[in-house]
């Protein structure tokens, strides 16, 4: 027999194991993002007071990668995301207590993730790939503070500067809270560095891999935290910290031009909680007929999917039963959502 013990994924259990930075817990996880399409450009100078801003919504930039658990006086994060066929859009908003720039260095490549920086992780295909090392399957963008640096993992490790793939200003507006304004464009995996480039044509529900993260420092010369937009399962700082190479572990970043899509509630309350084991199975009852696209997805603490399949519903009180009887005992991590928003909970299997 195997018994259960479940664990709301953003209460102390998470913040204690995993790390999920509060101040942002009421907004919408980062991992899953739906961008609408503008047909209004945002004027990039790290403002953010556009109104074609105010029809995107807010995503948490709050899982830690690196480090220990942040409190929100040292730091929070969110974004937003809008399209054109031409380009995505990007609005971060950090409140950081201490701004932490690089100071002037010979190769400041070898060193920027040690200081203050954004991360932006593009998998134009969505390709999952684990090991995108060696080609631009996915690209891994360091944005320094001081602005005018780009730089990227690519086919030959760290390339020089990409400043050409991406606009961008940050500005400060306001104490210890400074936004991040972004026009990016979107390259396939024909990127050549140094070459003619041609930016893909963006489209209607085209999906892409898509994370960001922030390194945060407070002094001194090493980061002490790396906090990211998905959650990443892993209990070390090495387990966490693989986006660099590994694009299977990015969120998903879905462009649609119809605002009136299906979102949850950010407090989820449609599900309330109706996530429970009995003989040997997990059971997912959803409480209201309009969520829709609905998946479930068990992951072990490696990242490794071991269930993914459809919990939609078409009428109220729908109950899925999942088989977990052929699992290894050990701490699993459920996700259930859509693109437009998600829950996770950590469950512990162990056989009597």
């Amino acid at each position: 027999m195997k018994n259960i013990t479940w664990f709301l994924f953003v209460l102390l259990i998470c913040i204690a194991k995993v790390g999920v930075v509060s101040a942002t817990d009421t907004l919408p996880d980062g991992g899953a993002y739906v961008a609408w399409q503008t047909d209004t450009i945002p004027v990039i100078d790290g403002i953010g007071d556009d109104n074609c801003w105010k029809k995107a919504n807010w995503a948490s930039i709050n899982h830690v990668w690196i480090g220990p658990a942040v409190t929100p006086a040292d730091y929070s994060g969110k974004y937003k995301v809008l399209w054109t066929p031409q380009r995505l859009y990007l609005l971060i908003e950090v409140v950081d207590d201490s701004l932490c720039i690089q100071p002037p260095v010979a190769d400041p490549r070898n060193n920027i993730y040690n200081y203050d920086c954004m991360e932006i992780f593009i998998d134009e295909d969505n390709s999952r790939e684990t090991n995108y090392t060696g080609t631009y399957k996915a690209i891994a963008y360091h944005i320094d503070s001081k602005g005018g640096i780009f730089y990227a993992l690519g086919s030959a490790g760290w390339t020089g500067s990409l400043s050409n793939n991406i606009n961008y200003k940050m500005t400060k507006v306001a104490a210890h809270t400074y936004d991040w304004e972004f026009e990016i464009k979107v390259f396939d995996k024909s990127f050549v560095y140094g070459g003619d480039n041609t930016p893909v044509t963006l489209t209607n529900n085209k999906v892409m891999g898509w994370s960001l993260a922030y390194n945060d420092n407070d002094g001194g010369t090493t980061r002490q935290n790396m906090i990211g937009s998905v959650l990443v399962p892993g209990t070390t700082d090495d387990q966490r910290n693989v986006s660099y190479y590994n694009a299977s572990v990015f969120g998903k970043l879905t462009l649609s031009s119809n605002l009136t899509a299906v979102t949850l509630p950010t407090n989820s309350d449609l599900f309330q909680r109706n996530v429970y084991y009995s003989n040997h199975r997990i059971k997912v009852q959803l409480t209201d007929s309009k969520v829709e696209n609905v998946t479930f997805q068990l992951f072990d603490l490696c990242g490794k999917e071991f269930k993914s399949l459809s919990v939609n519903s078409s009428s109220k009180n729908t109950v899925t039963d999942v088989d977990v009887s052929n699992l290894p005992d050990g701490i699993y991590i459920v996700r259930i959502g859509n693109l437009q928003q998600h829950i996770m909970k950590k469950v512990i299997i162990k056989s009597n």
